[in-house]
């Protein structure tokens, strides 16, 4: 008796994210060596395990329950390494926001997706501030307006995102 064959849909969508993962490790690792003591090495338990080891476990399920809880893992650490970013961005110094910023940007270009957008966080975002009928600050109206600029806004109806154009022009007009 043969195994079952992975899911190819599965699997393709848990490459397509792990590149993405990859590509956030190389940059943190990057970012952490930079103000590492000279003879230090950076501790890796502190950063995302490489996306090899999520496929590697993929491929060692049997069952296409197991195969999906894999790739929920890695769409809940887009989720959560969004949320952090968001933080950062709303409560740290501007070099550590311009930081995010560029890496974002240059994940786009360099992985083809946009990270909010995969993490959900943007949805989330948009729903709240279409609720509460305004946005609540600074960090919100930047990760919007990346969206509108340069983000997939198609994921969206074009009544959301006239109303999230309003809510960020109204956000403009009173600062």
């Amino acid at each position: 008796m043969t195994s079952p064959q992975p899911d190819t849909e599965i699997r393709a969508e848990l490459v397509r994210l792990i590149e993405g993962l990859d590509y956030f490790r190389t940059w943190r690792i990057a970012q952490l060596e930079a103000v590492l003591p000279p003879g230090e090495t950076v501790d890796l338990n502190t950063v995302v395990v490489p996306g090899s080891d999520f496929l590697d476990l993929y491929d060692q399920q049997s069952r296409k329950r197991a195969r999906k809880q894999i790739l929920n893992e890695v769409q809940s650490w887009y989720a959560h390494t969004a949320n952090e970013f968001h933080e950062c961005m709303k409560s740290s110094e501007h070099q550590v926001v311009q930081d995010i910023n560029t890496f974002l940007a240059r994940f786009r270009a360099d992985i083809g997706f946009d990270f909010f957008s995969e993490s959900g966080l943007i949805c989330r975002m948009m729903n709240k501030a279409i609720k509460r009928g305004r946005l609540a600050n600074d960090a919100e109206w930047c990760v919007l307006q990346e969206l509108m600029v340069d983000g997939t806004p198609g994921d969206f109806t074009p009544k959301e995102i006239a109303q999230i154009q309003l809510l960020m022009k109204a956000y403009k007009g009173s600062k």
